[in-house]
């Protein structure tokens, strides 16, 4: 993981969608160590596709129940935004407001790629965050820090599993198996 997050919603179903790939497709190396973790992904691969569908839910939440003020992504084109961008402007602008976001990449994902100033868009989605009533704060605040928080530890698991897999392929490290040591064919050193 590198030092800043991509936290914007389309970086979010990108990486739910890597993980529930992975389940079936991870293993192109023929990794003999994949096996040992197959459980664990199907796990990680399940609550990813409950957590997609769950992102589903809180964007419908955010464009209906909150009353929150229609926003408009001017540089966007979404196809899952039913005549508006409303959820996922504030869904972007409330992920924002964590340290850790890419707003870089958020920007970019909104297809603005002519923003210079990426201090002075932060600031001005902090305003608009700081114009909504106390409910709607906390509403946002609720849904989307806590998804967030949750789906960064899914990925730290998954991104801790891939390098555990990773390491022992590299490392070629004795396995039993039926009862027997398996030794490997190469050791590195």
């Amino acid at each position: 993981m590198g030092l800043f997050k991509k936290l914007d919603i389309w970086s979010v179903y990108d990486g739910l969608d890597e993980i529930m790939g992975y389940l079936y497709n991870g293993n192109e190396k023929k990794s003999i160590y994949w096996d040992s973790y197959s459980e664990q992904i199907n796990e990680m691969a399940n609550i990813a596709g409950e957590m997609y569908e769950e992102l589903g839910e809180i964007r419908h939440r955010l464009f209906y129940n909150y009353d929150l003020p229609y926003k408009n992504l001017e540089f966007c084109e979404d196809d899952m935004a039913n005549g508006g961008h409303t959820d996922i402007s504030w869904w972007n602008t409330a992920a924002c407001m964590l340290s850790d976001t890419d707003m870089v990449c958020l920007l970019e994902n909104e297809g603005n790629y002519g923003y210079s100033d990426v201090g002075k868009e932060k600031m001005k989605r902090i305003r608009a965050l700081e114009r909504l009533t106390k409910k709607q704060q906390m509403a946002l605040y609720i849904e989307v820090s806590g998804f967030i928080m949750r789906y960064m530890e899914l990925r730290a698991a998954f991104e801790t599993i891939l390098a555990v897999i990773n390491e022992l392929e590299y490392n070629q490290s004795f396995m039993v198996k039926n009862g027997e040591v398996k030794v490997p064919d190469a050791v590195y050193v």
